[in-house]
């Protein structure tokens, strides 16, 4: 199981870390600023009217790592400190060694490249540190913003699925983008530029959700 408590994933002026119990004021902030943005395509979100529900959406998050069937992280601006989005991995295949990928990006801190910049990194982590030979992004084919990330990640479009995702009304038609390992330009050293993992010896990808 990787560790999570060294762990910080660094790509450009972003450092991702693993969300933790502390982080619930903030995610709770992160989520009434802009619950009219994620919400229409993140369900999570609805919960979050008190630091109760913050936390208990972050247990949530911290059981799946636990039991390696996620991997949930914030991400931080370096200059403000303050949490500007998040990413997350979940609905793993261990047998063919893919998932899915989530993300999303505070209202405030929109367009600035922060979604695609957390998708590069979080994907970065599940090939470097999970094994994953593939990793998809699904949306709905209205979802303009997401769209956007998943091409400024360098994803390719691979298809419309018909009843793939269930969201608010029932189930919908899905566009399904990909990232392998050769979409992402080389990592480098700590000391030479962004695209680094710093965390332990990496474990692999163990068990089926």
């Amino acid at each position: 199981m990787v560790d999570r408590s060294a762990l910080r994933l660094v790509e450009g002026s972003v450092v991702l870390t693993p969300l933790r119990e502390a982080d619930a004021p903030a995610l709770l902030d992160l989520a009434r600023e802009s619950r009219d943005d994620i919400y229409p395509w993140m369900r999570w979100t609805d919960g979050f009217h008190s630091l109760d529900g913050a936390a208990a959406r972050i247990a949530e998050w911290l059981s799946e790592w636990n039991r390696q069937q996620g991997y949930a992280f914030a991400a931080w601006d370096t200059d403000s400190g303050a949490m500007i989005g998040g990413g997350s991995l979940g609905q793993f295949n261990a047998k063919n060694r893919f998932c899915n990928l989530a993300y999303w990006v505070r209202t405030s801190a929109r367009g600035r490249g922060i979604g695609p910049t957390i998708t590069r990194a979080v994907s970065r982590f599940g090939f470097e540190q999970l094994g994953l030979l593939r990793i998809e992004i699904l949306m709905e084919p209205e979802n303009t913003a997401s769209r956007r990330v998943a091409e400024k990640s360098g994803a390719q479009r691979e298809g419309i699925l018909r009843n793939r995702i269930l969201n608010l009304g029932g189930p919908k038609t899905a566009l399904l983008y990909s990232l392998i390992p050769s979409d992402l330009s080389p990592t480098t050293s700590p000391l030479s530029g962004p695209g680094q993992v710093q965390s332990p010896a990496p474990a692999p990808l163990s068990r089926e959700p």
